[in-house]
């Protein structure tokens, strides 16, 4: 069986107990050696960020996976992996599920060769989906919420302006929705009103070009029925 170990240390916090780089480097090679696994490699990565997607030497392995170039990566602790829930889970997708790499976690107990190994991989990647879909509601209430009292969230949809942290109507910015709106009900493709706006020289929200999505995200959107139709009414008097 041949192993590869990682062991990490983030410079951002207190050092955990007997966890220091060498600490890990240790339990990680006797772990390998009782077993009789042959350790291929010495990951040590001294953490300076709190990014996830700069750990190096992390990155290394996870391509060293893909090339199936080991069977098991020994740990001496998860949280020394990364101590985001999300993270993790993608971690374990690449090694385990992706690569059918086997992954050892020392202090936790964790063998993914064995059933209640695998058990707890199902378990992280069932409070990975938990803890998503909960930011993605919180996320939504606290939007509702601002949008309710009128105040800025994120940049302003097309059709609109923040003053003050509330949102203003932008009329030339609504007659181009309802230009997209008539012209899309009569049949025109999204690519062809993209164009329509090209050729005209109007300027998406942030000055660029039209492209077809753009122009089906506000055609779509809920957002500016109710304004187009009080635009109607004012219009015809």
């Amino acid at each position: 069986m041949k192993a590869i170990g990682y062991a990490g240390l983030s410079t951002l916090g207190p050092t955990p107990n007997n966890l220091n780089l060498d600490d890990q480097d240790q339990l990680i090679a006797d772990y390998v050696k009782e077993r009789g696994w042959t350790l291929s490699g010495m990951f040590l990565e001294r953490k300076t960020t709190s990014n996830d997607l700069e750990y190096p030497k992390l990155e290394e392995i996870l391509k060293a996976a893909q090339r199936k170039e080991f069977d098991v990566l020994v740990i001496a602790r998860l949280d020394r992996l990364t101590r985001n829930i999300r993270h993790l889970n993608t971690i374990i997708s690449t090694i385990c599920i992706k690569n059918n790499i086997g992954l050892v976690s020392i202090e936790e107990g964790l063998n993914t060769f064995e059933e209640s190994g695998r058990l707890a991989l199902n378990i992280i990647g069932i409070i990975t989906k938990w803890d998503n879909k909960r930011i993605s509601d919180r996320t939504r209430e606290i939007i509702a919420q601002k949008r309710e009292r009128g105040e800025r969230v994120g940049h302003a949809p097309f059709g609109f302006t923040y003053q003050n942290k509330k949102l203003v109507e932008v009329k030339g910015e609504l007659d181009v929705v309802k230009l997209i709106r008539e012209k899309r009900d009569s049949g025109m493709s999204y690519h062809k009103v993209a164009k329509l706006l090209n050729d005209r020289k109007i300027n998406s929200k942030r000055g660029g070009i039209w492209y077809a999505e753009t122009v089906k995200t506000v055609y779509q959107s809920e957002l500016y029925g109710p304004i187009l139709e009080r635009m109607g009414k004012v219009a015809n008097g």
